[in-house]
């Protein structure tokens, strides 16, 4: 790749309003290399580049040497379907930029966007003669069909070979023209939503005027299967079967129960969150769909009888076992988490949960006392729990003697066992023959 054979396709500068911006990296201008992605033929990231968005006070800055380019990708696509932005959409790519070398060194800086699917299937660059203010710039792009996400790529060209060049970038932007509408649907596009969940959100833009307060109006429309066409969803002209769900919300989220509206496992829905700015009016959302899904969260979640155990040279490795039940419509996590009281423990007593993650695991214990342990079951639609106790004794005999199901229950009179030992042996009847008809007491009827 060469960006001296880029075409300096269009220069412009345009002053962007930030109203209704949404900002590449997941909502947050972030300069970490974590975020961004460094390659190119000479390139490399200049000193001073601080993390945090809004210049003068923090951008992206890189820097390439005499006839040489750099280029830093957006590490990792943004997806179109958690987006909920559809292809063949018209964006604006938005950027501010400045010439921060030397003088005359610097000639062209540029924006690219990237359309993927697997691998790239189309781009489009714009190259900028910046100035040494910083300016913002934009170019408009339709997404092709096909693309499942896009990518933001940063250009930074040095073409008249006189030293060193340095950019500064920030404020990377991707917005709507006429008006972002609500983005980032929960479902995805595409996705599904548990009928016991029924619960819609997103993100509504940023209202033209800081002060203003947003509301929304949510339409939704039942199918018995995907449509091969785009439902007309409102605001105003609605297909049949299109039912309005949600009127003036002022949150960023609706529960269809709430609202008296069920949904049916197996079933498409489509939806639409249109937006109600007070300063510009009516921004009309995109159709998103999802499919309705009978999963529930876990039950009968166990975390299995008191267990009452003894140390063994000073150590005790005892068993947790973990029980539960779940339809396995999504994937599900185990935890096991000590939520023992060190005080009800011998000092300096240590707990290692071998295998935290895992419904059937072991422990080690290096101390006598008593310890409580939770097990947590989750899945995409909810969670259960339960806890169990265990005791640790220093001999198997006083184990028996605190398991109310042990000793208790079958001998609940200690019968002869009058040492304590657990046992019944010739020692207890030599402390019966030693004591045989002595009188206990003065109070009682006998002779002492």
């Amino acid at each position: 790749m060469s960006m001296k054979n880029v075409t300096i396709l269009l220069m412009v500068l345009a002053t962007l309003s930030g109203a209704n911006a949404m900002l590449v990296n997941n909502g947050g201008f972030d300069v970490d290399a974590a975020d961004w992605n460094a390659s190119g033929g000479g390139g490399a990231w200049a000193p001073g580049h601080v993390t945090t968005g809004g210049n003068p006070g923090g951008h992206l800055t890189m820097q390439a040497d005499n006839n040489t380019w750099s280029v830093w990708y957006q590490v990792g696509t943004e997806s179109l379907a958690e987006w909920g932005i559809p292809t063949e959409t018209t964006i604006t790519v938005s950027a501010d930029i400045i010439d921060l070398g030397t003088l005359g060194n610097n000639t062209i800086a540029g924006v690219k966007i990237e359309a993927w699917n697997g691998a790239m299937i189309a781009e489009f660059a714009v190259e900028y003669a910046v100035t040494t203010a910083w300016v913002p710039y934009s170019f408009d792009y339709t997404i092709p069909a096909g693309a499942d996400s896009v990518k933001m790529v940063l250009t930074n060209v040095n073409y008249n070979g006189l030293g060193q060049a340095t950019f500064g970038w920030d404020n990377v932007a991707i917005t709507i023209p006429g008006g972002t509408p609500a983005l980032m649907p929960v479902p995805m596009v595409g996705g599904t939503l548990p009928v016991v969940t029924d619960t819609l959100s997103w993100v509504n833009p940023d209202p033209n005027n800081p002060s203003d307060i947003l509301t929304a109006d949510v339409f939704i429309l039942e199918a018995d299967e995907l449509l091969t066409y785009d439902p007309n969803l409102g605001p105003d002209i609605l297909d049949p079967g299109v039912v309005q769900v949600g009127d003036n919300i002022m949150t960023e989220s609706l529960d269809l129960s709430d609202e008296g509206y069920a949904l049916e496992v197996g079933k498409y829905y489509y939806w639409a969150v249109h937006v109600t700015d007070p300063e510009s009016g009516v921004i009309e959302g995109f159709d998103w769909h999802f499919l309705a899904t009978g999963d529930a969260p876990p039950a009968d979640v166990s975390a299995g009888a008191d267990q009452y155990v003894w140390l063994e040279s000073g150590t005790k490795q005892f068993t947790l076992t973990g029980t539960y039940n779940d339809d396995g419509k999504s994937p599900v996590t185990e935890e096991w988490v000590d939520l023992s009281n060190p005080l009800e423990q011998a000092p300096g007593t240590t707990v290692t949960i071998n295998n935290p993650g895992n419904a059937i695991t072991t422990v080690d214990v290096d101390g006598d006392g008593w310890f409580l342990f939770g097990f947590t079951v989750t899945d995409e639609v909810g969670s259960g729990y339960d806890e169990v106790n265990v005791g640790v004794y220093v001999s198997p005999c006083e184990a028996a003697k605190a398991d109310p199901g042990d000793i208790q229950a079958s001998y609940p009179d200690g019968h002869g066992d009058i040492d304590g030992d657990c046992d019944t042996d010739l020692a207890d009847f030599a402390l019966l023959a030693g004591s045989w008809i002595d009188c206990m007491s003065t109070k009682l009827d006998c002779t002492p």
